[in-house]
């Protein structure tokens, strides 16, 4: 066979090159720019710090003059002075004036002279010379030009520029002065405080008038750069510190620094070369050039044995492709193009048998969930199934949900669409319901049934939670596909073994929207509670028709009936089906005849059975009749009979009690306990049989036994209310005189007169 050049090596090493050398050369170019930049910024920040410090040497003398000054002329001694005609015969306060001059002028401070002047008195003095009048003095046309200056002190120079003055109005901040105060400092002395700095550049102090009062070189003092390009930046902008490159001074680079004093308006300017600045750089520039250089070298050595090595498994590789290889090969392909060929070529294979792997898988499991619900599986093998398909079996309960579309009639869809509808509804309960809480949703007999598990503690919460999914899902499918749905859910079981008893009551729990009506969520639960169709119509009415015949109340027995059937019979079922319902009634009066220990051919006369008997009837007055007559009139007249024999025997006992007991402490309460009964209830026979209250039957048992006790005793009436037992015998009276209309006494008076004329 016959083998190509390697052309991936050639690549290989060309890429290694370029990859090597590539960064070396970006590294130097920018090592060298980066270089440069800091050096610049190194220059720059300590020609910034340098000025600060210049600045800072500089104004501390200016304000240490300047307040030594303002206290000097803030003196009562300079005040009183600056007010009076001072003569040199006035020598006193000549001799102090000069000497606080005197103490003003400090060499340390640099200040050549001092120079008073009364604009107000006319007179001048300063610390040379003795007081000499304002008109005749040599200086006044500097006084003069001093004074009309609208600030009150200020920091200037002379004509000469070897001189920096310092002015202050006299009084300190009053619109019209009355004196002036001029201190003098020698420019030379301020330069020297710039000779340090020559090595970073020149370096000089401009006034607010762009000229010159101080330089590094003492020729440049003086000078007006108000017009100097260089100083442009600093003229026209209102930066107070700040850097920046000019070549506006011959055609050469130079770097500016500045600092602008907020104390008296005076720039601070620093000039460079960058020449100069970027001299050390070159250095670098040389230095980084022969480390590439030395790099690149090194680098394609590197690449050459290191593509070697690293192409030697692709050789290999490659080689044996193109031996087991029947195709082929392009002429263009280099080694990799040809293995990734190969390499697709097996990827394909491999997602092919992957997905023929997964169809399959999911037809294992469709098929294990379908024999799952038809309970077609065993127990152990659920278990493996369950780890098999990634199911988790943690839940505490599970149900199943059916889905079935109620009709396609009057949709946009035909019935061969069915099975695409049901996938369509498969997909959407998937979507909708958690892969952690349902098994995999699945089709079965036209019917989409999903598996759902619950870890809620109650199952309350559970029920919420499927009804919710329930209700979204109804939704969604109505939603998307226009379609109305049912849904039908199972009881809650504890195990998914127990999965074919959930699947059967949700496809039970479908078979009743024939009643309850399509797009309905139903559970079999509230659907079948007694295992019938008719089974929802509510016990309550049944149970109150039983208690109606127990109480013997034939009126509310007779309407209860009648609205039982009615509820019955407004059901659309077929004939056999309405008397489920009445079998059960009729075993519940059976049952309940035989608790009263009433047998039941008592109750009726007939040859056949109570069962065929009503199954023989054939409309509902038949049966309604039939009930009444065959059951329900003989249970309440039984009952009835009951009732007033054991209430008879109750209210009898109690007379008698009343009876034997009315001089003693007797209540309700006593009678209940001794007869075995609750107060209540004794009451109510009590009142029903007699037609009158306990208390009031006990109370006109004692007015009788009173009045006796009134006619044939001679107890006193005091001994009488305590023996009936009143509270006392004031309360007797009232309750005696309220029902006969007299008292007591007038009633025994009354009664033995009556008596006596009937002897006579």
């Amino acid at each position: 066979m016959r083998f190509r050049p390697p052309k991936f090596l050639l690549r290989l090493i060309l890429f290694s090159l370029l990859l090597g050398t590539l960064p070396v050369l970006i590294l130097g170019v920018l090592s060298y720019q980066k270089s440069s930049e800091i050096i610049q910024d190194k220059v720059a920040k300590g020609n910034m710090l340098n000025l600060e410090q210049t600045q800072q040497r500089v104004e501390q003398i200016l304000k240490t003059a300047d307040k030594s000054a303002t206290q000097f002329i803030g003196s009562s001694l300079v005040n009183s002075a600056l007010n009076m005609r001072l003569t040199p015969n006035q020598f006193e306060t000549v001799n102090a004036l000069l000497q606080g001059l005197l103490q003003l002028q400090s060499f340390d401070l640099g200040i050549q002279d001092i120079l008073l002047v009364s604009l107000k008195s006319g007179w001048a003095l300063d610390n040379s010379t003795e007081v000499l009048p304002l008109d005749g003095f040599e200086q006044s046309a500097m006084v003069k030009q001093y004074a009309a200056n609208g600030k009150t002190s200020y920091w200037t120079h002379d004509e000469t520029g070897e001189q920096v003055h310092l002015v202050k109005k006299l009084p300190l901040h009053a619109s019209s002065p009355t004196g002036l105060i001029i201190v003098k400092f020698k420019s030379k002395e301020i330069n020297k405080l710039l000779a340090n700095d020559r090595e970073l550049g020149e370096v000089m102090i401009l006034d607010e008038n762009n000229r010159i009062l101080a330089h590094s070189d003492p020729v440049q003092v003086g000078k007006d750069m108000s017009g100097a390009a260089e100083f442009q930046p600093i003229h026209s902008g209102s930066e107070a510190v700040g850097t920046y490159n000019s070549t506006a001074k011959a055609n050469d680079d130079i770097g500016v620094t500045f600092r602008r004093s907020p104390y008296n308006g005076w720039t601070y300017v620093s000039v460079s070369a960058v020449d100069l600045i970027t001299k050390d750089s070159r250095v670098i520039e040389w230095y980084t050039y022969t480390a590439c250089l030395l790099i690149l070298a090194v680098t394609m050595i590197l690449a050459w044995l290191g593509s070697r090595k690293m192409y030697s498994p692709i050789s290999r590789l490659y080689r044996s492709l193109q031996a087991e290889s029947k195709a082929a090969e392009p002429a263009d392909t280099d080694e990799l193009a040809f293995i990734g060929s190969q390499v697709d070529e097996m990827l394909h294979t491999k997602h092919r048998l992957t997905g023929i792997i997964e169809v399959q898988r999911r037809q294992v499991e469709e098929l294990f969930l379908i024999k799952l619900y038809q309970g077609e599986v065993r127990s152990r093998e659920i278990g493996e199934k369950l780890v098999n398909f990634a199911y988790q079996n943690t839940w505490d309960r599970i149900c199943v949900m059916a889905v079935q579309i109620d009709s396609i009639e009057g949709t946009r869809y035909e019935e061969m669409d069915e099975d695409l509808l049901l996938f369509a509804i498969n997909n959407i309960v998937g979507e909708i319901i958690p892969s952690t809480e349902r098994l995999k949703p699945t089709v079965v007999r036209r019917t989409q049934v999903t598996l759902l598990g619950c870890l809620e503690e109650s199952e309350e919460a559970c029920k919420k939670r499927i009804n919710d999914l329930a209700a979204e899902i109804r939704q969604k499918v109505g939603h998307y596909l226009k379609l109305e749905v049912s849904i039908g859910i199972s009881r809650f079981y504890g195990a998914i073994e127990e999965a074919h008893m959930a699947y059967q009551d949700a496809t039970e729990a479908l078979k009743y929207t024939i009643r309850i009506g399509t797009g309905s969520i139903i559970y079999i639960e509230d659907a079948e509670p007694e295992g019938t169709i008719l089974s929802l119509l509510p016990g309550r009415t049944v149970q109150e028709l039983l208690d109606a015949v127990k109480l013997a109340d034939t009126a509310r027995a007779d309407h209860l009936l009648e609205s039982y059937l009615q509820d019955i019979f407004q059901e659309k079922v077929s004939h056999r089906e309405y008397f489920v319902p009445l079998t059960a009634f009729l075993l519940d009066l059976v049952r309940m005849a035989h608790h009263a220990g009433e047998p039941i051919a008592s109750l009726y006369n007939g040859e056949k059975t109570l069962i065929d008997q009503l199954y023989r009837l054939k409309t509902v007055k038949e049966i309604g009749q039939w009930f009444r007559e065959t059951l329900l009139f003989p249970l309440i007249e039984q009952f009835e009979k009951k009732r007033k024999s054991q209430y008879m025997r109750i209210s009898d006992q109690m007379v008698e009690m009343i009876h034997a007991e009315a001089e003693t402490d007797l209540s309700l309460d006593l009678c209940a306990s001794r007869l075995g009964y609750h107060p209540d209830y004794i009451r109510g026979v009590f009142r029903k049989e007699t037609g009158i209250n306990f208390s009031d039957y006990l109370s006109g048992f004692r007015l009788r036994r009173a009045k006796e006790m009134l006619v044939e005793t001679d107890m006193k009436i005091s001994e009488i209310a305590e023996r009936l037992r009143y509270n006392n015998s004031q309360n007797f009276i009232r309750y005696f005189r309220k029902q006969e209309g007299i008292t007591p006494g007038q009633y025994r008076e009354k009664r033995i007169s009556a008596d006596s004329s009937a002897l006579e």
